[in-house]
């Protein structure tokens, strides 16, 4: 049997946060909110009294109800929720298991992937073994995004304290987004994969407290382990190779054809280094016009980004019956990449 997406949907939180008033309330440097390219992005956060309005659960259950409602399918035929964020809700209970109580799903299958900007295609690979070997009809993959909690936290005790602070502060954005996939008998996930190269290589981006080793206590908060850390040399060094290795593994494992791709919806760092990336693949030919993206527009959703772009994308009527759509994703925690080939029989 084989498997199509059949719903998209996509939610932002609040009103957008511009660079006007980064700059005035929180005084980010001007000079970087230019280089970063970053035009606005969302907090679940209210940025005046810094009350958290929404949890990411919260927000994955709008998106998903925009997806499901776009599918024209009943949450009862939902077998599989998957859910994936950079940083869950809580340590227990999982996020999917609270997103599946918002919907007032009575009984499925929850999974819960904790991973950065390859999660979304982490979740497609899954629903679609799933799927392929008769385990699910319907799944409902719901990616989240939620750091505005961090920044605004330690702006509030006064620790934003150089470039690397202010740089996640104006980088990242709070979100969700969603898709329903189902079974078919036409094929629409033609091919999906996703790869860890990270061996040997140091992390590059990084946050410590929360979990086992560094739960959070006084020793923690004063060696700054609470803090999202960056390397952003690393990152500028490796990152490229990621979706350079994620496009030729997906040609490689599919026979594909660059030209006869409608779209290529490519990783969404931030707009400086997509842009560098994109300026190197035009020197080799590469059809960058194909290249979609948003983080200009709303920021870095993390894993959430790339399902928000192909909602654009569907929304806006640039998708027709039979295109073809890559998705690429790569990450700088420990250096993962990964693709997904799509025909769009929506």
């Amino acid at each position: 049997m084989n498997s199509k997406i059949s719903g998209v949907g996509s939610y932002f939180p609040g009103t957008a946060i511009s660079n006007e008033l980064l700059t005035k309330r929180y005084e980010i440097d001007p000079w970087l909110l230019k280089e970063l390219g970053v035009e606005n992005r969302f907090w679940a956060s209210d940025p005046e009294s810094l009350i958290l309005n929404e949890t990411q659960s919260e927000m994955m259950a709008k998106a998903v109800e925009e997806a499901i409602a776009d599918s024209q399918i009943q949450k009862e035929d939902i077998d599989l929720l998957i859910t994936t964020s950079t940083v869950p809700d809580y340590t227990l209970p999982t996020t999917a298991t609270l997103v599946q109580e918002l919907l007032e799903i009575k009984k499925c299958n929850a999974l819960e992937i904790h991973c950065g900007c390859v999660g979304a295609l982490q979740a497609i690979d899954i629903a679609n073994c799933y799927i392929k070997c008769g385990k699910a009809k319907t799944v409902v993959i719901a990616a989240g995004n939620l750091m505005s909690t961090y920044w605004l936290r330690e702006w509030k005790n006064k620790e934003i304290e150089g470039m690397a602070d202010q740089l996640n502060m104006a980088m990242f954005s709070d979100s969700a987004s969603a898709i329903v996939i189902q079974e078919s008998k036409e094929e629409g996930i033609l091919y999906s994969f996703s790869e860890s190269v990270g061996s040997g290589i140091e992390k590059g981006i990084f946050l410590d407290m929360g979990g086992a080793v560094y739960p959070g206590d006084q020793v923690d908060f004063s060696e700054n382990r609470h803090k999202w850390s960056q390397r952003p040399k690393l990152i500028k060094k490796h990152g490229s190779a990621l979706s350079k290795s994620a496009m030729e593994e997906l040609a490689e494992g599919t026979g594909l054809c660059i030209k006869d791709l409608k779209w290529i919806i490519f990783p969404q760092a931030n707009p400086s280094l997509l842009l560098n990336d994109i300026e190197a693949l035009k020197s080799s030919g590469f059809p960058v016009e194909k290249i979609r993206y948003n983080v200009n527009k709303v920021g870095n959703s993390a894993t959430a980004s790339l399902f928000h772009v192909l909602y654009e994308i569907d929304q806006n009527g640039e998708l027709a019956y039979g295109d073809k759509i890559a998705i690429i994703g790569g990450e700088a925690s420990k250096w993962m990449y990964g693709g997904v080939l799509i025909e769009w029989k929506k």
